[in-house]
C-alpha cells in the first residue's frame, strides 16, 4: 500500500517510474453464521479478493437475522454493535447482501452477490482521489496495536469526510449452516477502533495535496488471533457514506 500502477515512465519532473494511485474497493458482505446461501457469497468475494490482487478488500459483517446464534452457542458469535447499525441503517434485511464502497444501487445500498462482480470492476475503473498510507505497530507481550494512517486527497473536495479504522480477522474455523463444525470463515469483522462511524477528519473543504494524519492505539482481543488479524481503514462522505479509498494492513 497504497497501490501505484506504471505511468508509462513518470511524471514530467517527477522521479522517474513515479506511479499513478490506484483506487482500491471495499466490499462488505453481510453475512450470517445460520445462513445456507452465506458460504456462495463469500466465496464470490474471495474470488473478486484474489482476481484483483488485494485492491478488492473485503470486510465480512455479521449482522441481520441470520447472524443470530441460537442458546445451545454450537456457532460462533461474530456480530458486532457496528455491524448491527449498518445493517440497519443501510436498510438491509436478509442475508447475504453486499456493499460496494457504499455505493448506492438504484437507490438502495444493497447489491445481491450476483452483482459483485460487476460492480467491483467497475469500480476499480473510477479514479483515485485519495492516497492512503498505513503504518501498524503491534506489541505480542501487551498485546497494544498501534495505528497510524495518512489520508492525501488527490483533489478538491468539499463536504465533510471521515476516516473509519476497523479490525478483522480472517480464517476462524467455526460451524456454519449446511457447512458443518470445520468451515472457515473469511474475512470476519470484529469492531471498529474510532467509532462506528470513524472520525471527522476536516472541517473545511479539502484542497489537492491535503495530507491528514490521524494515529490511534487500542488493545486488540485476547480471543484474536493477532497473526491473522489486519487493519482496515477507509475515507467516506460523512454524509452519504460512499467510500472514496480503502487500505488494508495486516498487523504482523
Amino acid at each position: 500500500e497504497p497501490y501505484k500502477k506504471d505511468n508509462g515512465g513518470g511524471n514530467p519532473g517527477g522521479e522517474p517510474g513515479a506511479g499513478v494511485v490506484m483506487k482500491n474497493v471495499l466490499l462488505e458482505d453481510y453475512t450470517g453464521v445460520r445462513c445456507v446461501n452465506c458460504p456462495a457469497a463469500g466465496q464470490v468475494a474471495l474470488n473478486l479478493q484474489e482476481q484483483y490482487e488485494h485492491r478488492v478488500v473485503v470486510l465480512g459483517v455479521h449482522a441481520g437475522p441470520l447472524a443470530s446464534v441460537p442458546p445451545t452457542g454450537i456457532y460462533p458469535d461474530f456480530r458486532t454493535d457496528e455491524g448491527t447499525t449498518w445493517f440497519t441503517h443501510f436498510g438491509f434485511d436478509s442475508n447475504p447482501v453486499g456493499t460496494v464502497n457504499r455505493k448506492l444501487n438504484g437507490g438502495v445500498y444493497a447489491y445481491q452477490s450476483t452483482e459483485w462482480t460487476d460492480a467491483v470492476a467497475s469500480a476499480l475503473q473510477e479514479e483515485a482521489q485519495v492516497e492512503m498510507t498505513p503504518e501498524v505497530t503491534f506489541d505480542n507481550n501487551t498485546r497494544k496495536l498501534d495505528v497510524n494512517v495518512k489520508s492525501k486527497f488527490l483533489a478538491e473536495l468539499s463536504g465533510t469526510y471521515s476516516l473509519t479504522v476497523c479490525i478483522m480477522e480472517d480464517s476462524i474455523v467455526g460451524r456454519q449452516e449446511g457447512m458443518g463444525a470445520d468451515y472457515t470463515h473469511r474475512h470476519v469483522f470484529r469492531g471498529t477502533i474510532n467509532g462506528t462511524w470513524g472520525e471527522d477528519i476536516n472541517t473545511t473543504t479539502i484542497a489537492p495535496q491535503d495530507e491528514i494524519v490521524k494515529s490511534y492505539s487500542t488493545t486488540l482481543d485476547a480471543d484474536y488471533n493477532a497473526d491473522q488479524c489486519y487493519i482496515i481503514a477507509y475515507v467516506s462522505n460523512s454524509e452519504s457514506k460512499e467510500v472514496l479509498q480503502v487500505t488494508e494492513k495486516k498487523i504482523k
